[in-house]
């Protein structure tokens, strides 16, 4: 049985599939990255090695910046058109800890109140 992240059609396949690419320093920079935040390629234009290397720096994160911002829209609206599912019975499963995760915190809420009740009664006590 394959994983729904090692299928091709799966929901990391939709995140692999996804690409954008952008550029910097009036096109001496290049960088291409996917849906899961790789960075794909990296191409600098031989004069983009006589920039300053901090105006090189922001250059190279400025384009990553605007390639992951691609990204993420594109992705954005891949999810709105397509949902992910939850594997079969996972749902139910999800419901089932939730439901017991409330009560033993209601359980614990409970319990602390009668703590407080109790300390509150002996200072009460200590108090006359």
């Amino acid at each position: 049985m394959t994983d729904q992240h090692d299928r091709p059609d799966g929901l990391m396949g939709r995140f692999t599939s996804v690409r954008g690419a952008a550029y910097a320093a009036d096109g001496l920079v290049h960088v291409e990255v996917d849906g899961t935040g790789d960075l794909l390629a990296l191409d600098l234009d031989p004069r983009a090695m006589r920039l300053p290397s901090a105006d090189l720096s922001a250059a190279i994160r400025a384009a990553f910046g605007d390639a992951r911002a691609q990204v993420q829209a594109q992705l954005q609206e891949q999810l709105a058109a397509q949902p992910p599912t939850l594997p079969q019975g996972l749902g139910p499963l999800l419901n089932d800890l939730g439901f017991n995760a409330q009560r033993r915190l209601d359980d614990m809420a409970a319990a602390a109140q009668q703590v407080a009740d109790r300390l509150g009664r002996m200072d009460g006590t200590a108090a006359r």
